[in-house]
């Protein structure tokens, strides 16, 4: 007997609710778009005729009268939280958009009501499923690189935003709407809790009240240390690579998607034997050692896990385990929590 398609309903039709996850069921039989909630009339109606789906102004009437199992909620950010919420409570699985709330609090709040309700919490952290994420991790699983020590990202732009993701009070700016992408991918590479946490946040050309520059430094405890940079308020001109890897024997460098590895096999390696002698001979410091270095240069393109509604799908219809646990994505909200902590009235223009 075929598997029923699985029914949904889409909170909000903006750019992610309508662009990614509606577009992303639309043309996939697993799924069926059978409600939606949104306060504009055009885009109620527009749904209604493409979709042949019911339509609604508020989560309330959608929640007592739809069909749907799974909620989308991809309202406006400061939302995610109370929205999620109310769809657990009412025994329904959630797919949440990032960031997957507007405070830490809201997020043990999630879980709880997800565990207590024996309902799926879905954080869309979708960047887990691009193939540049897996290569990373098969590269740092192969121990090519030796035993990982460090990764750095950086991503430099110029831009002077003006929409209502520049304002605190609708949980804008750069750590819960670009960076929670990449640091989610950070945080599952190095797969350890975060102890200490530097965090400086700058607001420099976007309107607004909110974070357009930040510079973010992590040390895990297993010891590996993170390095972020992320701003839409550098006008750089050529930008070096975008993630930096660094191991105990080599070194890989992602730019526009081509990696570059540097690295050797430590068994194969000359013996080192430590001098203690403070009277350098020839007043030299260093020896002549010579590794047997290896360079590649590959696309940084991963296997295909596919995509974040593939996996949806496996959990809900074939009682697979979801890849990306909600607690891992708490553990990223607690990080953005030390951050927001450490500038309370950030510095900028």
């Amino acid at each position: 007997m075929a598997t029923k398609p699985i029914k949904t309903a889409v909170l909000a039709l903006g750019r992610s609710g309508w662009n990614i996850h509606v577009n992303a069921q639309r043309n996939d039989e697993r799924f069926t778009v059978v409600s939606v909630m949104d306060l504009d009339e055009g885009r109620r109606k527009q749904a209604e005729e493409e979709l042949g789906c019911d339509s609604y102004t508020d989560l309330k009437s959608l929640l007592k009268k739809s069909e749907a199992e799974v909620i989308v909620v991809a309202t406006p950010s400061f939302l995610h939280g109370p929205n999620s919420i109310e769809a657990l409570k009412s025994g329904r699985h959630v797919i949440v958009e990032k960031p997957m709330s507007a405070t830490l609090t809201e997020a043990d709040r999630m879980i709880a009501a997800a565990e207590k309700n024996g309902v799926h919490l879905f954080v869309h952290q979708n960047y887990r499923f691009n193939r540049n994420f897996t290569f990373m991790r098969d590269v740092i699983k192969s121990r090519k690189l030796g035993k990982l020590t460090h990764i750095g990202y950086i991503s430099h732009g110029y831009s002077r935003r003006n929409d209502w993701q520049c304002l605190r009070k609708f949980s804008g700016g750069l750590l819960n709407n670009k960076i929670t992408h990449p640091l989610d991918q950070l945080l599952a590479l190095v797969d350890s809790p975060i102890k200490d946490i530097l965090c400086d946040l700058k607001h420099i050309s976007d309107a607004g009240d909110v974070e357009d520059h930040v510079k973010m430094l992590l040390r895990a405890e297993n010891g590996v240390t993170i390095d972020v940079e992320d701003s839409s308020s550098a006008a750089t001109v050529d930008s070096g690579p975008e993630w930096t890897l660094l191991g105990t024997c080599g070194a890989m460098t992602i730019r526009r998607g081509e990696a570059k590895l540097k690295y050797y096999d430590p068994k194969k390696a000359p013996k080192i034997v430590l001098n203690p002698d403070p009277m350098a001979e020839g007043r030299q410091y260093g020896n002549k050692d010579t590794l047997p270095w290896q360079e590649e240069e590959l696309k940084a393109v991963g296997v295909d896990i596919g995509s974040y509604y593939d996996a949806v799908y496996a959990t809900l219809r074939r009682k697979k385990k979801f890849p990306i646990d909600p607690r891992q994505v708490r553990e990223m909200m607690r990080v953005l929590s030390v951050c927001r902590k450490q500038n309370p009235d950030f510095p900028g223009k």
